[in-house]
């Protein structure tokens, strides 16, 4: 039944119930319709940065004079995976901790944007920084996304 829920609540249809500013919602609806934006925002940032660190683990793999070729596209991929696994299972624990009330979606919705934002800045760290002193590929990921790309 969860993952249905997270699919109507991820489906990047029209969030309806959206008030003018988020800071003012009141009812639930109002108050879900805000979670959902910013787990919008929190994922759209996450999938940029590991789009930059696909593209970085694939300059790597594809250096060609070095005796043992890195396996950067394959560690990040799994390691994305094994994330979207583990981060289900945390928020899946959260949503039926508060079944029976009518703040469960909501503090749903804060786990994913939390474990998204948790996520995103381990993928920056990890991958878009380096050990000397180069400039990291992203910036640094700061709480919360805007609507900047």
């Amino acid at each position: 039944m969860i993952p249905i829920v997270a699919a109507i609540l991820l489906s990047g249809q029209a969030i309806e119930g959206l008030p003018a500013d988020c800071s003012k919602a009141m009812t639930t609806p109002e108050i879900n319709a805000c979670g959902q934006l910013d787990l919008q925002r929190e994922t759209a940032r996450m999938e940029r940065y590991l789009t930059a660190a696909n593209a970085r683990a694939r300059a790597l793999d594809d250096v060609a004079d070095v005796p043992d070729r890195s396996h950067q596209q394959v560690y990040l991929q799994n390691a994305q995976k094994a994330w979207e696994a583990y981060e289900a299972i945390v928020c899946d624990g959260v949503y039926d901790d508060w079944k029976g009330g009518t703040i469960r979606t909501v503090m749903y919705l804060g786990c994913k944007v939390e474990m998204t934002r948790e996520r995103t800045r381990v993928i920056w760290r990890d991958y878009l920084t380096y050990a000397d002193s180069t400039p990291p590929i992203l910036p640094e990921p700061v709480e919360p996304a805007s609507d900047a790309p």
